[in-house]
């Protein structure tokens, strides 16, 4: 299928719901009390890794598969489980899914030096639910419309993580109730994404 305004704002609505870019700053606020003269330099290394892995995954992603023999619809069918299963997960416990590393990211290191790069940009920000969904909408689209798609949403994500991280962290304090709620709502944006691409991708694979 062709890539229309519709598949470009899902694209974009997937990857920022997964990295999160407004609400897992909150724990990088709270991980780095100790040392907010560090924030920007963390902040300037998340976003490069997290954009590079996402990047990378988008442009090959699609050609990995191919090489070694998996099918594009199947894919998707399987993408699509795991994000629906994340979005179930984020959904009922109201915390970022485990398969994005979100229980090893709460870790209260003594510096954050050490787990800026791991676990947190990855994981936690760019784990395998994200680059799932990045190869999903890369190979979603023909023509190269679908690659086009996953960077542009990549490109949206990460923009938003400076002002996430830097500006509106700093100056907003969320009850755990909030968060749990607002992590609530992603998840069932995200599992409704995942059932879709399941079903689009069971209709191309017997078509």
């Amino acid at each position: 299928m062709e890539a229309d305004l519709k598949y470009y704002v899902q694209a974009i609505i997937t990857v920022v719901l997964l990295t999160d870019p407004f609400m897992r700053p909150m724990l990088f606020k709270s991980m780095t009390a100790h040392e907010p003269q560090n924030r920007a330099r963390y902040v300037r290394t998340i976003v490069i890794v997290v954009g590079v892995t996402l990047a990378v995954s988008a442009v090959a992603g699609r050609e990995l598969l191919e090489l070694i023999g998996i099918n594009l619809h199947a894919f998707s069918v399987a993408g699509g489980l795991v994000l629906a299963l994340m979005g179930f997960e984020m959904l009922y416990e109201g915390e970022p899914s485990r398969v994005q590393g979100g229980a090893e990211a709460h870790d209260r290191p003594a510096s954050f030096e050490g787990s800026v790069i791991v676990p947190y940009a990855i994981p936690f920000v760019a784990g395998p639910g994200a680059i799932t969904a990045v190869i999903t909408l890369a190979s979603g689209a023909s023509n190269g419309e679908g690659v086009i798609a996953a960077l542009v949403a990549v490109a949206v994500a990460v923009a938003l993580m400076p002002l996430g991280y830097l500006v509106i962290a700093q100056k907003i304090n969320l009850s755990d109730r909030a968060m749990a709620l607002l992590t609530k709502f992603g998840g069932l944006f995200i599992a409704t994404i995942g059932i879709q691409l399941i079903l689009s991708g069971l209709q191309q694979y017997f078509t």
